[in-house]
């Protein structure tokens, strides 16, 4: 499809610039899976997590939570609907795989740390605090760095969230989705409007960091919808919001979802294309307005309040990942490669193999240069910080002044940024901009 008019949008060379309706977070290294689908492969065997160098350069930790009272029919993250949650014995499974892996980060410095999910707020805090405790032991996890715990309305009363601060948690996202009864409704969500406003206030007196993830393009969502659930987000004390487009297509999830199976059988409505492209733009310009600013295709921030974390994804960083369906990244030394995995998606399957000793990978994917150059680029030209002209190949570096002559990028101090306009075709820019 053509996100902007065709006069405005022609490509270098004379082709239309196009671009799927899902240019958005969710094609991007996922906080809640730790690596983006799109780059994982089917392997055989336990990872081999290579040896570290010297050079201390920043990671992140992701810890997969994946115990949920529903499982939401747009879902497809690792997650599991036990009426029995195994708190002790997931706890001390996570703490087990620490231990697994954890010498092959040695000489990097650990930036962050994320509890995923799932639904994390359903964690017992004693348990939390076990492991935010270990992970700051075994990295030496800075007393101020960032560490998220993601929560749902329905379990994220001030009581609780209190727990969770003194456990060790510093910033709170929380599962919002959109203010809208008819479309949480739809989305299969078990929150009501009133419950989702009271949580972000209880959060924001806990730790005055609160992120909030919003839906658009979901069925019943209208431009006024979109506009209206990020004015009411606007309005609280947020400092954070991540606004996705809802993602069901076969080539992106993990495993298809309910919606997804009634999408793919014709019997799920959903606001057509430009209608999706006018919720996002709508979203922005609220968003905007209340002063939180556009710093990745789907993320918004108060000045200072960028997403730590996300950030080592989007700037390629090494990250580690434990848990049920976890994926984690370790750069080599050199730069010249890298070694991607994922845990098993099934809790028990991930339990037995940890308690057995033995790592839960279940595929792995080892990029060359050439992988992870484009990688950057991809993940780079996502964000406000651009990619550096120079890792343009020579052969592209006409597609730039392209680029720049539609006003779908600019360049500031060397480095090449698309604009709002820019990022609406990202994978289409990126697409031109490889070798």
């Amino acid at each position: 499809m053509i996100l902007e008019p065709a006069s405005d949008a022609s490509a270098p060379g004379g082709a239309a610039w196009s671009g799927e309706r899902r240019d958005d977070a969710r094609r991007a290294p996922a906080s809640r899976s730790g690596a983006p689908a799109s780059f994982a492969r089917r392997g055989e065997g336990a990872a081999l997590v290579p040896r570290p160098g010297p050079a201390a350069r920043p990671f992140g930790i992701y810890v997969h939570f994946p115990y949920c009272t529903v499982h939401c029919p747009y879902c497809d993250f690792a997650v599991a609907t036990d009426r029995a949650i195994p708190q002790e014995r997931y706890t001390r499974a996570v703490l087990a795989e620490l231990a697994l892996r954890s010498d092959g980060f040695d000489g990097l410095e650990a930036r962050s740390l994320y509890l995923g999910g799932g639904t994390p707020s359903l964690w017992d805090p004693a348990r939390v605090a076990e492991v935010v405790a270990a992970v700051r032991s075994r990295f030496a996890l800075p007393a101020q760095a960032e560490v998220t715990l993601e929560a749902n309305p329905e379990s994220a009363d001030a009581g609780r969230l209190a727990a969770y601060r003194e456990a060790g948690v510093s910033r709170f996202s929380i599962g919002v989705q959109s203010f809208d009864p008819g479309v949480l409704a739809k989305l299969g969500r078990r929150h009501r409007p009133g419950d989702a406003e009271r949580a972000v206030r209880a959060a924001a007196q806990v730790v005055g960091n609160v992120a909030v993830d919003l839906i658009y393009g979901a069925r019943r969502s209208t431009v006024a919808t979109a506009r209206a659930d990020a004015e009411r987000v606007g309005a609280l004390p947020v400092t954070h919001v991540s606004a996705y487009a809802l993602t069901l297509e076969g080539e992106v999830l993990a495993e298809e979802t309910p919606l997804a199976r009634l999408r793919r059988e014709g019997r799920l409505p959903l606001p057509g294309d430009d209608e999706v492209v006018a919720q996002a733009r709508a979203i922005r310009g609220a968003l905007r307005r209340a002063g939180l600013r556009r710093y990745e295709i789907s993320n918004f921030a108060r000045e200072g309040f960028e997403s730590v974390h996300n950030r080592l994804y989007w700037r390629s960083e090494s990250y580690l990942g434990l848990g049920v369906g976890a994926f984690g990244c370790r750069h080599a030394v050199d730069g010249a490669g890298a070694l991607r995995w994922g845990n098993a998606r099934a809790p028990l399957a991930y339990l037995e193999s940890v308690e057995a000793g033995r790592l839960p990978t279940v595929e792995e994917d080892r990029l060359g240069p050439r992988e992870l150059a484009e990688e950057r680029m991809m993940l780079a030209l996502r964000t406000r910080e651009g990619v550096a002209v120079e890792e343009v190949v020579s052969a592209r570096r006409a597609e730039v002044a392209a680029l720049r002559r539609a006003r779908l990028a600019v360049v500031r101090a060397g480095r090449l940024v698309l604009t709002s306009r820019g990022m609406d075709v990202h994978s289409a820019a990126v697409e031109r901009l490889m070798a």
